[in-house]
């Protein structure tokens, strides 16, 4: 029997990379931002914004927002947006960075139903990330922090993960692929009775409508980033391809880092 789960509909706005939660993934770093910071302070949309602390005025925990320090909450910086992720409900606004000020506009939000404590998590952050917060970054462009000081006097301390933009060089460019149910030995210089995925190019039109598919099944040589394959599951994935402008001699030329699983059939057929 079929068990198909649809994690996001195939629609015009997911060709085009879907809600504003993920455009800062379709940022380029190199691109500045509209009031960038002083020359030589790492760019704020170079990075991913992990949360690692956060306290209140005189310095003692924000219990609230423990909760996102363990679920990894991640704020990113697109050319004038930014997005807030980690909590039940991704949010986003427009912001400005300019004197070491980080303007913050309105912050809008999903709206899913999550545990109480996800939705605490939620209500606090829309509360801190409102209006004029002082940033200052420090350290290198191999582990910057960022330091908020929000309206009300907490500290928000963040930990700069380098996007894959940073890392790998260029932009990427945004393509569909089919992950076959089951995987194929292929060859490999450096393992042994390799596995291989087996991927196709799946494309749609404007509409959000799928396009009779005209690539067939082939091993794809590495991995996908942040993709787990389970054997017996169809999955379909929107993926980013990077080419990676200087990569070790052992590691290939073309990167592909999952973006979104649009979805996935545990009995492997369409």
């Amino acid at each position: 029997m079929k068990h198909k789960i649809l994690l996001v509909a195939v629609c015009a706005a997911l060709v085009q990379g879907c809600a504003a939660p993920s455009k800062s993934h379709e940022e380029s770093p190199s691109m500045p931002i509209a009031t960038s910071a002083a020359a030589g302070q790492p760019a704020l949309s170079a990075y991913y914004w992990n949360l690692v602390s956060a306290t209140d005025t005189s310095g003692k925990p924000l219990v609230m927002m423990n909760k996102g320090i363990e679920r990894k909450l991640r704020v990113s910086f697109g050319e004038k947006n930014l997005n807030i992720s980690g909590g039940c409900n991704g949010q986003f606004g427009g912001y400005q960075y300019q004197g070491g000020v980080l303007k913050v506009q309105s912050v809008a939000s999903t709206l899913m139903a999550c545990d109480k404590s996800l939705m605490d998590l939620d209500a606090q952050v829309g509360r801190l990330f409102k209006g004029d917060l002082r940033a200052v970054i420090t350290g290198d462009n191999t582990g910057p922090v960022l330091q908020l000081t929000t309206v009300d006097g907490s500290v928000l301390k963040l930990q700069g993960e380098a996007t894959p933009e940073t890392r790998y060089g260029s932009k990427g460019e945004v393509k569909f692929l089919e992950v076959a149910p089951n995987t194929v030995k292929c060859s490999h210089p450096m393992i042994p009775d390799y596995q291989c995925l087996q991927v196709r190019e799946r494309r749609y039109d404007d509409a959000g409508l799928q396009l009779p598919t005209r690539d067939t099944w082939h091993p794809l040589y590495q991995s996908i980033e942040g993709f787990e394959h389970r054997d017996g599951v169809r999955t379909v994935v929107r993926v980013k391809q990077y080419d990676w402008k200087n990569p070790p001699a052992d590691a290939p030329s073309t990167v592909y880092v999952l973006d979104l699983v649009v979805e996935q059939d545990a009995s492997g057929t369409e």
